[in-house]
């Protein structure tokens, strides 16, 4: 699943994990359990990674704001009583 969501092989993926071990001299996963889980370590690395990616979404935005578009997603719940009307 998480190979397909990168949009890569399952071998490939695997690999760049296991490169991000050997140089970060850490285990992320533990591999000796099925299905595997993340270590404690492996945790923090995986919290501070979805914090990078939800930050760098914000570069989008500074742009936007610099070049004055308002914009985004707008919802509007409207009770079942008004909405035939």
């Amino acid at each position: 699943k998480a190979a397909e969501k990168c949009f890569v092989t399952q071998p490939t993926l695997s690999m760049q994990i296991q490169k991000l071990e050997d140089e970060l001299d850490i285990q992320i996963f533990d591999r000796s359990k099925k299905p595997i889980e993340l270590t404690e370590v492996g945790k923090k690395i995986v919290t501070q990674a979805r914090n990078i990616v939800n930050e760098s979404y914000r570069i989008q935005d500074i742009v936007d704001q610099q070049k004055g578009f308002i914009g985004g997603e707008f919802k509007l719940g409207i009770i079942p009583t008004i909405m035939p009307t």
